[in-house]
């Protein structure tokens, strides 16, 4: 069985074939939606759910709630997707990036406090891989600042969980907004879609539901896209490296990949195209059929990837380990000075790998970092992580096997850097 670190990473063979229904039938799903707001609000009852079709569009309704102006500042770690800082720019806003700690891959919080000015309007804390960053303590450093300033001009924080779904634990006890994502490399998926909760004493919520009234519901059509996902990856996943075409030294899934991306039915959920403003719309019937499946066994598949991080921090060399307060990590990040010959190395083994985030700003190119107001040189400890990060697999199809098989080739042919 072959590893796609980034695709599909939860989905199994009922997925497949609940896709398949949702296409098949657009009475299957009705009432989804529903149930998912239901269960989402006994989960979080402390706060007011609403949920999107892009986690980027429920992030953009969140800073036009807290009426972002264009002299405004949002303070925003690089070793970040373009998703988290495209909204900022749509807004008209300006990202102030804060570098992050080595062995967290998380916000410095003594260099965010050093970077709060008066144009400081909103700070977006995310844990990196799953790996949790300190809230509280963000929140004194803020709760000081705010205790001076006028209502309208207080600093939000944006607690950005798009890398975890946790069940042991709540998180949102020191943030003013929590941003969950459901896209397609997540750890709950369901092709696109997020969930924004707010606290029901916020003084952002009535700006925010009245925006969220005005958010678009997707066509039908719009909506099946994400069954269909589905249902092509896991076609490409079948065929990537089981059948290849005489010749071309091409295999029947990279063609399907790229016949599939030519006829735009799959598209890359990141790039420099999400920088240009896009509208907001709500979470499908079908997006919601999709997700609730996959919440049904949310336990299982945390702790499946705590059981495969258990083992990479008990097989790996120490100076391969990483230290996380979180074990049920969406990937299993390292650092290393022979990046390309390892991933050759696990290709070799069917076993495709991540680099989450290969630049500050992933996946833009560094040539095109300056679209995103981001100076070279400016945060030197992630501009060193980019350069040597490695993301292990903890899908759902990582079998303890597998596991031992990527832990021998880090410890055998990795470079300490």
């Amino acid at each position: 069985m072959s590893i796609f670190i980034g695709s599909l990473p939860n989905n199994n063979e009922d997925d497949r074939l609940l896709a398949k229904d949702v296409v098949k039938d657009e009475n299957f799903s009705k009432g989804s939606l529903k149930k998912l707001e239901s269960y989402f609000q006994n989960e979080y009852s402390r706060h007011e759910i609403f949920l999107f079709n892009k986690g980027r569009e429920g992030l953009f309704t969140i800073l036009k709630s807290i009426n972002i102006e264009s002299s405004d500042e949002i303070i925003v770690q690089p070793f970040t997707c373009i998703a988290v800082v495209a909204p900022i720019l749509w807004v008209k806003a300006k990202p102030v990036y804060v570098d992050i700690e080595l062995g967290t891959f998380n916000i410095d919080l003594e260099k965010l406090k050093e970077s709060i000015t008066d144009s400081t309007r909103a700070i977006i804390l995310q844990h990196t891989f799953g790996n949790l960053v300190d809230v509280s303590k963000a929140r004194e450093i803020v709760k000081e600042i705010n205790s001076k300033r006028s209502k309208d001009r207080k600093i939000v924080i944006i607690e950005d969980c798009a890398h975890f779904y946790p069940t042991q634990f709540k998180v949102g006890q020191y943030s003013d907004f929590l941003l969950f994502s459901f896209a397609q490399d997540k750890a709950l998926s369901c092709t696109q879609g997020a969930m924004i909760a707010i606290p029901k004493n916020s003084i952002y919520l009535s700006k925010f539901n009245t925006l969220y009234k005005e958010v678009r519901e997707l066509s039908t059509k719009e909506a099946k896209y994400n069954a269909r996902y589905i249902i092509l990856w896991s076609l490409i996943k079948k065929y990537y490296y089981s059948i290849n075409i005489p010749f071309l030294h091409f295999s029947l899934g990279k063609l399907l990949l790229m016949i599939f991306r030519i006829l735009n039915l799959i598209k890359k959920q990141a790039s420099i195209i999400s920088l240009n403003p896009e509208e907001a719309f709500k979470m499908s019937d079908i997006q919601a059929t999709l997700l609730l499946a996959q919440i049904d066994r949310i336990e299982s598949l945390n702790e499946h990837r705590e059981h495969i991080t258990e083992l990479y921090l008990q097989g790996l060399k120490e100076e391969f380990r990483f230290q996380t307060n979180n074990h049920s990590l969406l990937r299993y990040p390292l650092l290393i000075g022979n990046r390309d010959q390892i991933k050759k190395e696990l290709k070799k083994e069917k076993i495709i790998i991540g680099s989450w985030y290969a630049t500050p700003v992933f996946p833009l190119l560094e040539s095109q970092l300056e679209l995103a107001e981001y100076v070279k040189g400016s945060c030197p400890i992630a501009e060193h992580c980019c350069k040597n990060i490695i993301n292990l697999p903890t899908n759902i199809e990582v079998t303890d096997e597998m596991a031992r098989k990527i832990i021998w080739i880090i410890n055998s042919k990795a470079i300490k850097i």
